[in-house]
């Protein structure tokens, strides 16, 4: 696709947004930069579960019980998400921006690929609490996740739901009115409340649930054919975003 190249004038640059939802997801996330596999190659994540109990043992006592560790493995392939795009010399001659506003433009598109990953993994949640959002149902689903520390907890909805929350009487109740003044969610039951467009579903849930495996950074490399006068940019990233614990994330529908 040619590039769209402004008469050579005074410009001012404007970049369109192209993000499906301005929430970075990757801070959602738990970031793992050890991948060594290459696109296309299988890795097979382990979920463990430990089970046993401690014993108080009197002098010369062996424990009368053992533990066992039991595990899921499920295979993920490796991605490779990449953009590439063109410039003439005499497109930056014109227009000077324009390398800075296609990897702009890149990064988002690539951003937006790895924003839907993270979205389809957490619709994996095993734990799920029925009847739509409200404050009751979040309070539920907290109990749900089962875990004495909650600081690590946050709350993703959509923009719909948070349209729900803030007319939830509940809701306005324990926050004394102030979000009938404000309209801000803030917090719901001392938990963050993070809203975005790209989610498709209410969840509970910590970083640990999702897993964000990635071989490096975006990688850019560059390419020039002089006789064209024609440059070529690529950038590109080896991933795979997977749910590692079920126990961490719980699905509010209805």
């Amino acid at each position: 696709m040619a590039n769209t190249v402004f008469a050579n004038k005074v410009i001012e640059a404007k970049a369109q947004d192209l993000l499906t939802t301005a929430v970075n997801t990757r801070s959602l996330m738990a970031i793992d930069n050890s991948l060594a596999q290459e696109a296309g190659m299988t890795k097979t994540i382990n979920v463990y579960t430990y089970t046993g109990e401690a014993e108080e043992l009197g002098v010369g006592e062996g424990n009368t019980s053992r533990g066992a560790i039991s595990y899921k493995g499920t295979d993920y392939t490796v991605k490779m998400v990449q953009q590439a795009f063109d410039y003439a010399d005499e497109d930056f001659m014109k227009d000077n921006t324009i390398v800075d506003m296609g990897v702009k433009g890149a990064t988002q598109v690539m951003t937006n690929k790895m924003a839907a990953d993270f979205y389809a993994e957490a619709a994996k949640a095993t734990l799920s609490q029925e009847g739509g959002v409200s404050y009751d149902n979040i309070v539920d689903a907290i109990a749900k996740l089962n875990v004495e520390d909650e600081s690590a907890l946050f709350v993703v909805i959509t923009p719909a739901q948070k349209a729900a929350i803030r007319k939830d009487a509940d809701y306005v109740a324990a926050r004394m009115g102030e979000v009938v003044y404000n309209g801000q969610i803030g917090t719901i039951a001392g938990l963050p409340v993070i809203v975005s467009k790209a989610a498709d579903n209410a969840y509970v849930m910590s970083k640990d649930a999702v897993k964000l495996f990635i071989k490096k950074d975006v990688e850019v490399e560059q390419e020039r054919d002089a006789d064209t006068r024609t440059n070529s940019i690529y950038l590109r990233a080896a991933y795979i975003v997977a749910l590692v614990d079920a126990t961490k994330i719980c699905k509010i529908v209805g």
